[in-house]
């Protein structure tokens, strides 16, 4: 009797060009973690830090009976001026005479023109409707009256420059005095030799001597002024002033608006 052996069959190996599926599994999660990885990571920005970032800082001034009471003190030249809290107070205006000037008086408000906040007061008539008018400004807290003045305008000022100290400054003044920019600077304490060289630098220095005719100012006023405003500043610890306009003529020089910032 003739056997057959029979061989038990060989299993073909076959080679898979993908990767096992563990490995298929870690390659996913790893390509995964590294896409998560690169992103880049934003914080959410909140309203409130937001505005915050842009919030500027009030500057208030020094209450302008106090910086008039501080000038006069130091026996600047300034326009007869007082101040009216109520209605009541406008009979007060007599010592002043007509025509005057209404300002509105503020720590908040540091450009009155801008507000709309400086009335021409012929009559007493006037006067009520001028001071209501006034008080109904946003920040207004009272109302100051100033005899009335011309004159060719300047501003004269003084400043803690954190190089240079105290500064005192001279330029041609009244509402178009940051068009023009004609202002020149000096470091305290100043002669009147160097108050001279000041008012001379002026681009607007023939103004000031006398054109088309005009008289020219007391410049010995001005120069004077120039040299007690630099003392007063350093004296004083002035951080800093505004005196505009300062109204000169042949006669002198006289203080009008001031605004101090200590």
């Amino acid at each position: 009797m003739a056997f057959t052996l029979f061989k038990k069959p060989v299993k073909k190996v076959v080679k898979h060009s993908k990767p096992k599926p563990k490995t298929v599994k870690k390659a996913i999660i790893h390509k995964k973690v590294v896409k998560r990885v690169s992103k880049p990571v934003r914080k959410p920005v909140t309203k409130s830090k937001h505005k915050s970032a842009i919030k500027l800082p009030i500057i208030e001034k020094l209450d302008d009976n106090k910086a008039y009471d501080m000038v006069k003190s130091a026996k600047l030249p300034t326009l007869k001026t007082i101040f009216l809290k109520t209605e009541k107070d406008i009979p007060s205006l007599k010592a002043i005479g007509f025509p005057c000037m209404f300002k509105v008086s503020s720590t908040k408000i540091v450009h009155k023109t801008e507000v709309d906040g400086i009335i021409k007061v012929n009559t007493p008539e006037e006067a009520d409707e001028a001071f209501k008018k006034l008080m109904k400004i946003k920040g207004a807290e009272k109302v100051l009256a100033q005899e009335f003045k011309d004159g060719i305008e300047l501003i004269i000022g003084a400043k803690s420059d954190p190089q240079f100290g105290c500064v005192v400054s001279v330029g041609l003044g009244g509402i178009y005095v940051e068009v023009f920019k004609d202002v020149k600077f000096r470091v305290c304490p100043i002669a009147v030799s160097d108050a001279e060289a000041m008012v001379k630098e002026l681009a607007g220095y023939e103004m000031l001597a006398g054109a088309r005719g005009k008289p020219p100012i007391n410049f010995n006023s001005l120069y004077d002024l120039l040299v007690r405003v630099g003392n007063f500043a350093l004296k004083n610890g002035i951080n800093e002033m505004d005196m505009n306009p300062v109204f000169c003529d042949d006669k002198g020089c006289h203080i009008a608006d001031i605004r101090i910032i200590e």
